[in-house]
């Protein structure tokens, strides 16, 4: 696969501009390109402050700049574009090409001068930019590797420096990096202090030899990863007895070692940094665990919990819930990979870290919460909330809290991560069944790495859905205001020769990251919000724009342009709104036509009979959507007699070779026929039910068989695709 290939193999493709006077021009150059086999999309405008708003809002893969006549002009355009996205490459279209006209171009800033008079110089475009969107794409590449990398040393460095164990870095011997615990391992208070200090100065004389020799065998490849126990010398001159793993690094092209170091011996007593519960928590404490309290501290052992375990979070959850309480839920709190941590610290040492563990979550939780050691590294519990919105943030705030805390036994520290399970309970739920899925989303969880938090369950769901219906909701009022809806257009092909030309008009969102979304991701959302109305009429004005802007003429296509039921209940205002906004452009026969649903229509008779006159008179079509799924259908047609299409149902084609369906398309087909209706059948997909609808006098046929949505006809709409950039192969 070439490397062009490579890059046009996304499922976005590729976006040029062409800024000029003849929208022709952009035409010609995507359609030469479309059938060079590159799913390459060309905008078009004519317009140097649409260029600008453009560039600032999404930039394109190619800038063309046609201003064959105007050299000057196409100067200044040329340095604004460089100016605002000094990474897009730019090339001038020209009459012809020659060295003259060329140094010309490069001269002004443009990358290189095109032509497109024929097909030999449609060729030399076609590789000239391919040649530039290539280089275009390896630069966004490398800054996105760039920051991504800046972004992992950041992450890395505050690892470093929150890690619980020391960790130092060595370059030819030299301490390039040392993280705050090694630091005041050796006694030291500013983190600086062993910045270019030589390794081996630290260790107690008597090794030294012994542990140069390792570090040298590791940069030869042998020994890497196997632990070396030495002394380090403390600044007050104490032995520090040690365990260091060396491992063999790169950095820059440079080889060093990384040292993870831990002491044998601490050799000074660590006090645990776990607060001492109040006497009152530690009464609450007594009592949850059947009067045995918990002792804390760094030198004496917590005594493990007496619960009640598995058994006793069942019954909890199946109790009936008293209604003081407030909704409650169960939460799941599991050790992130626990056998390690065994490993590391010993079964007597974590058998004491999850003991402090449940004083934790008792004291975080508070006392009305009851704690249940579900198995060695797993705590269960039942926690009530006021409100079960409370429930949504439980997790992640108890993982951030927890993953704070350095858990310290006599011997070993201990910062861990964990995942968490949140099932808020909304009454009738099944105990077992909850105990089982609240326990397997925590082990999934763990199992995808941890330190994850998850709320589950339908009352979450339910919360969830609702919050995400009004984000969409709030997405897609702030789209409207930013004007970052688009519109997107599918042919509606004539079975009889109609010259004329149809478009379905499709509505697009891109959203804040510039990925671009379909109605059915954010129209719901829309329509429940009460969003529609606003909608209806930036694509209404939209569209007008476009046909205003195209210049008109007896080939003007016809646009179909969908009226949602907030609309149609609006009758008034909206036939207001429309005669204001055409009467700078008063329209053709059937520019346009209003597409309104079948049951929209039957649920509002008497105000769709007002919307439907009004468009008509105002030389509108009207057309009904989703058509024939009613058993009124037949009698809808003659409550409304300014009909010009009917839009059948998907189901009609979906199913079509359903007898019953096929019976009541042709008697409705044949009613369309005595009105002198005009039929369209939507979703077709097959070249054999195109033939069989033609045979069944059906006029004009949609869908993918027939062509895909178009998305980029004008600049106005030209917002990129988000494109997911990543590292050459």
């Amino acid at each position: 696969m070439s490397p062009v290939s490579k890059v046009l193999s996304g499922d976005a493709g590729g976006v040029l501009l062409v800024v000029g006077s003849s929208e022709e021009t952009a035409k010609r150059i995507e359609s030469f390109l479309r059938n060079a086999g590159h799913p390459l999309r060309c905008g078009w405008t004519d317009d140097p402050a649409e260029m600008e708003d453009v560039l600032t809002r999404s930039a394109p893969d190619v800038l063309l700049c046609d201003e064959t006549h105007r050299v000057a002009e196409a100067g200044r355009l040329i340095r604004r574009a460089n100016d605002l996205r000094p990474d897009v490459p730019v090339l001038l279209i020209g009459r012809t090409l020659s060295a003259d006209e060329s140094a010309t171009a490069l001269d002004i800033g443009a990358k290189d001068l095109v032509c497109c008079e024929d097909l030999r110089h449609l060729r030399h475009l076609e590789l000239v930019v391919l040649r530039e969107f290539v280089g275009h794409y390896h630069l966004r590449t490398l800054r996105l590797l760039r920051d991504r990398m800046q972004d992992f040393e950041q992450r890395h460095s505050r690892l470093l420096e929150g890690a619980a164990d020391a960790i130092v870095r060595v370059h030819e011997g030299i301490i390039s990096e040392a993280n705050p615990a090694f630091v005041r391992m050796l006694g030291h208070s500013d983190d600086s202090a062993l910045l270019a200090s030589p390794l081996v100065d630290l260790v107690i004389r008597e090794q030294r030899v012994r542990v140069k020799e390792r570090l040298r065998v590791v940069l030869k490849g042998k020994h890497n990863g196997e632990a070396l126990e030495f002394d380090f010398e403390s600044k007050s001159g104490e032995a520090v007895p040690v365990s260091a793993q060396l491992i063999l690094g790169n950095e820059d092209g440079e080889r060093v070692i990384e040292m993870l170091v831990r002491t044998l011996m601490p050799p000074t007593p660590i006090v645990v940094p776990i607060v001492v519960p109040r006497p009152e928590a530690s009464a609450a404490l007594e009592a949850t665990f059947g009067g045995h309290t918990i002792p804390v501290g760094g030198n004496a052992r917590a005594s493990r919990a007496t619960l009640s375990g598995r058994v006793g979070f069942l019954k909890a959850i199946a109790a009936p819930a008293q209604e003081v309480d407030g909704p409650r839920g169960a939460l799941f709190v599991l050790v992130d990979h626990f056998p390690a941590l065994e490993e590391r610290i010993g079964l007597t040492n974590t058998e004491e870290v999850v003991d402090q563990l449940t004083l934790v979550l008792q004291d975080k939780l508070g006392p009305a919460a009851t704690l249940y050691v579900f198995s060695s590294c797993e705590v269960a519990v039942v926690v009530s909330r006021p409100h079960i919105a409370d429930f949504e943030t439980l997790g992640e705030q108890l993982k951030a809290e927890l993953s704070a805390v350095i858990f310290a036994t006599k011997e070993h520290e201990a910062q861990l991560t964990f995942s968490i399970a949140v099932h808020p309970l909304a009454g009738g739920e099944k105990a077992d069944a909850v105990v089982t899925e609240v326990v397997r989303e925590a082990r999934r969880l763990s199992e995808k790495g941890g330190n994850q938090a998850a709320i589950i369950g339908a009352a979450a769901k339910s919360s969830q859905n609702e919050r995400e219906e009004a984000r969409k909701a709030a997405m897609v009022k702030k789209a409207i205001e930013e004007n970052r809806l688009k519109l997107a257009y599918q042919s509606i092909a004539s079975l009889e020769g109609d010259s004329r030309q149809h478009f379905d008009v499709l509505v697009r969102m891109m959203d804040e990251n510039a990925k671009e979304l379909h109605a059915g991701e954010f129209l719901p959302a829309a329509e429940k919000f009460g969003l529609m109305k606003n909608i209806d009429r930036w694509v209404l004005a939209r569209c007008l724009a476009i046909i205003a802007k195209r210049g008109g003429g007896k080939d003007a296509p016809s646009l179909f342009i969908k009226v949602s039921e907030d609309s149609v209940k609006d009758a008034e205002g909206y036939i207001r709104w429309v005669s204001e906004l055409l009467k700078t452009y008063p329209l053709k026969h059937e520019e346009f036509v209003f597409e309104i649903k079948e049951s929209i229509l039957q649920n509002h008779v008497r105000k769709a009979k007002a919307i439907t006159q009004a468009l008509a008179d105002l030389g509108a079509g009207i057309a009904i959507d989703h058509f024939g799924m009613s058993a009124n259908s037949v009698q809808l047609i003659e409550h409304l007699p300014k009909i010009s299409y009917l839009k059948f149902h998907a189901s009609y084609t979906q199913k079509f070779n359903d007898k019953e369906l096929q019976r009541r398309m042709t008697l409705l087909l044949e009613v369309a026929k005595q009105k002198k209706i005009k039929t369209i059948v939507s979703h077709v997909e097959d070249a054999n039910v195109m033939a069989r609808l033609w045979q069944m006098g059906v006029n004009y046929i949609q869908g993918y068989h027939v062509q895909e949505p178009e998305v980029v006809l004008l600049a106005s709409e030209f917002i990129t695709k988000a494109k997911s950039i990543h590292a050459p192969r």
